[in-house]
């Protein structure tokens, strides 16, 4: 999450369904501006501070839905990224339709159109996302197709999510399948997660699975979270992060994970609404790599206005295990 400089976006939270900043440190050790967002209804602004110290846009995304009845709705999404200078680089458009299945399934479809250098649109990307529910057990398949050189489309990835359980104690497993050599789909990534629940304490493991050097699927990565909601209202995120090489030191494709990181993360609510976040590291230092070093405190947040985690959009596809509590990616 990203802290709120009150003086400059006080103004803008009049109309601003929420606004943050993250402040970190310099290499001096000096409290400087980081990137700051502003969030109303259907629009989304990241900004950054540029070289000359100007905050500049980073990139902007506005959604318009252009229809809502009982079978489903159609979503227009404009999304514009700027160099950083703050001028504007790209626009893409994307057009995001979600269905009702029978049996209480659904089907987004999101396709992608983007500009070239003439300011003209051209169709760039088509997902299609089918879930089916069965019980306690959700299937959601994906297909992603890209242009060809000839213009033609063709699937380039497919993707497989398999959820079981209940929230209070879930397991899900992704696969991600891409053309091989033959032209065929081989399964390339694979992400296992379970979630549990117990009073006010969720834990969530997750494993991530990348091909050897033989080709075949190995545990590449591992994080642990607890999170934990203290008597006071605040909630404390712990979270562990396991590889096979750190600080620098490669290991042998067989030997045990270790901790390569841990992350603490601090969130709590202030008596005028706002809500503070901070984000703090420990790391293994290259003489003693199995030895967790200081608490190193990187950043702090400050949110004010709807500050709850945002949900992801039915055109993300995207892997992001480093979210805050906000809904911004952490440093």
């Amino acid at each position: 999450m990203k802290p709120l400089l009150l003086l400059t976006l006080g103004a803008a939270l009049a109309s601003a369904q929420s606004a943050t900043t993250t402040f970190m440190k310099d290499i001096n050790g000096n409290r400087v501006e980081g990137q700051s967002f502003t969030s109303t209804d259907g629009e989304r602004t990241e900004r950054f501070q540029s070289i000359n110290g100007r905050q500049v846009p980073l990139e902007q995304q506005v959604d318009r839905v252009v229809r809502e009845d009982a079978n489903g709705k159609v979503t227009e999404r404009i999304v514009r990224k700027f160099n950083p200078n703050g001028q504007l680089a790209s626009t893409e458009r994307v057009l995001i339709e979600e269905n009702k299945l029978p049996g209480g399934g659904s089907s987004v479809r999101a396709t992608t159109y983007r500009n070239d250098v003439n300011g003209s649109f051209h169709e760039a990307e088509r997902q299609t996302t089918e879930t089916r529910v069965a019980g306690s057990t959700s299937t959601a398949n994906t297909v992603i197709d890209r242009p060809t050189l000839n213009g033609s489309f063709e699937t380039i990835e497919k993707r497989s999510e398999i959820t079981e359980g209940s929230a209070a104690n879930q397991r899900s497993t992704e696969s991600v399948y891409r053309r091989d050599g033959t032209g065929g789909f081989q399964e390339a990534l694979r992400y296992v997660k379970t979630a549990s629940k117990v009073n006010d304490t969720t834990t969530e493991s997750t494993a991530n699975y990348e091909p050897g050097v033989n080709g075949q699927l190995r545990l590449a990565s591992q994080s642990e979270s607890a999170i934990t909601k203290q008597p006071d209202g605040t909630e404390l995120i712990q979270t562990n992060l396991y590889s096979q090489t750190v600080v620098g030191r490669l290991q042998d494709n067989d030997a045990p994970m270790r901790i390569k990181e841990q992350q603490i993360v601090e969130r709590r609510t202030k008596p005028d609404g706002s809500v503070v976040e901070t984000f703090s590291v420990r790391r293994p230092s290259i003489s003693d790599p199995n030895r967790l070093g200081e608490l190193q405190k990187l950043s702090e947040t400050v949110c004010r206005g709807k500050c709850q985690p945002e949900k992801p959009t039915p055109a993300d596809t995207s892997k992001d295990t480093t979210k805050s509590a906000t809904g911004n990616s952490r440093p």
